[in-house]
């Protein structure tokens, strides 16, 4: 971490869906941003990653941005599926992989075989590319010349920090992402890892607010500051390190639920629960289903209605149900990956569309929190904690919960903006989210989950 208080830190968010570089000020106020979509690109060999274009995108908003505030830190924040496989020159060994690429039937099989017990890694072997170690297992085998030009394996945001200031590192957050290339409780590589060999092609180990250098090639009028960078969940949960127990139920693409108090011991794969890893190397209880993607699938990705509790109430009052998994990357009804349904009408309104999405979201998230633990404060940021009606309705499906929302928009931004400004960075402003009534629910709900299990 820097010294001297930045005038402007620069976070480099690259989620599954999206990347957006947002200018962030020294009292965590945002001053502005720019985003654009990310889909993947068929790469010949399987789907990849355009890293490309995120940098190019990232590189003009650095300096377009540094015009107007002078920028002294940069933080690049990625998801935790991708890996960079560089040769010694610091160029592509193969393209970056996208972890919807499709996994052939041969190298599942084999992963199957070799992949560490889930209580060393407390992660299951997810659904196509997801698990790194898969990842890796399908480069090295398929295409084994490329594979051995491989000096160094960076995660997907120390990738971006080595691009913008020429150094290569490994952060713990990002190997801790359920990657079974960590050992969460050894805090150490894991068996497959030190096996594999793949554990000497890391980098050595930095903290993820460390300054690895400055940005090359960019004339800024700020210092450009590169840190190490984060795992993007990891860093919704930074700010709330220091606040008690709790449950941070951090939102998007994924709905990620990170229990303080929750024991990594009793973790359930089947469910979906696993570890995450903070940025100070400890292991964190965490629950997960792909929250964002499912809304998305049902209500229809351009619809532009919002959610109300009234519609809700009502899709309760005709029985109307979404039941799981619209998708399949896992979550906490088990076996019901892919197999989404909408009982109760034969067609339905957009509106009515956007309410079932939130009920069904909101479903999703109450079973994933009572599985996990009972820590009895949940704080939900990102995008769902602007959708009230999701809000209101996890309350009224959760009573004995005190469930709150962050405030502040860009939470995982901000999370990662607080890396370079430390003890002085604000806390969270959060506020409770009010109960209502919406009748009939627990009887709704119990059917609901009689269906999904049946």
């Amino acid at each position: 971490m820097p010294n001297t208080a930045p005038r402007s830190i620069v976070v480099i968010d690259v989620g599954a869906t999206n990347a957006k570089v947002v200018q962030i000020g020294p009292d965590l106020t945002i001053m502005q941003d720019r985003s654009v979509p990310v889909a993947p690109l068929d790469g010949g060999l399987y789907q990849i990653l355009d890293s490309e274009a995120v940098l190019n995108f990232a590189s003009a908003a650095i300096l377009d941005f540094d015009r107007r505030t002078s920028v002294d830190a940069i933080v690049p924040c990625t998801h935790g599926s991708a890996l960079a496989l560089l040769t010694a020159d610091g160029e592509l060994a193969l393209p970056m992989m996208s972890y919807l690429a499709r996994v052939p039937d041969d190298i599942a099989q084999i992963y199957d075989t070799i992949a560490p017990a889930f209580d060393e890694v407390r992660a299951p072997t997810n659904p196509g590319a997801l698990t790194l170690g898969r990842q890796l297992l399908w480069q090295e085998t398929y295409w084994p010349d490329a594979f051995a030009q491989v000096d160094s394996i960076l995660p997907y945001a120390q990738y971006i920090a080595f691009r913008l200031c020429g150094v290569r590192a490994t952060e713990v957050s990002a190997m801790g992402a359920q990657t079974h290339l960590w050992a969460p409780e050894a805090r150490a590589y894991s068996s497959l890892a030190r096996v594999r060999g793949w554990d000497s092609l890391f980098p050595p180990m930095r903290a993820a607010d460390d300054v690895l250098g400055q940005i090359r090639d960019m004339e800024l009028t700020g210092r450009g500051d590169v840190l190490c960078g984060v795992h993007d969940s990891n860093a919704n949960y930074v700010r709330y390190l220091s606040g008690g127990p709790m449950v941070l139920l951090s939102t998007g693409t994924w709905i990620i639920a990170f229990d303080s108090d929750g024991s990594i011991m009793g973790l359930d794969g089947a469910r979906d629960q696993v570890s995450n890893t903070t940025v100070s190397g400890a292991p964190v209880a965490c629950a997960r289903f792909m929250g964002g993607e499912e809304y998305a699938r049902i209500a229809g990705r351009d619809n532009p209605h919002r959610a109300s509790v009234a519609g809700v109430a009502a899709l309760v009052r005709d029985g109307v149900m979404a039941l799981p998994s619209f998708t399949d990357s896992g979550g906490p009804v088990p076996h019901r990956g892919g197999r989404g349904e909408i009982l109760g009408t034969s067609s339905i309104m957009e509106e009515a569309l956007a309410n079932l999405a939130t009920l069904y979201t909101a479903q999703m998230t109450s079973v994933a929190l009572d599985a996990l633990g009972r820590t009895e404060k949940v704080v939900v940021d990102g995008p769902f904690a602007t959708n009230i009606a999701f809000l209101q309705t996890l309350c009224a499906l959760m009573p004995g919960r005190r469930i709150l929302r962050a405030l502040e928009a860009q939470g995982t931004a901000l999370g990662s903006a607080s890396l370079a400004i430390g003890a002085a960075a604000p806390e969270p402003r959060i506020d409770p989210v009010a109960t209502p009534d919406i009748p009939g629910l627990e009887a709704y709900h119990h059917h609901w989950m009689a269906a999904a299990i049946a």
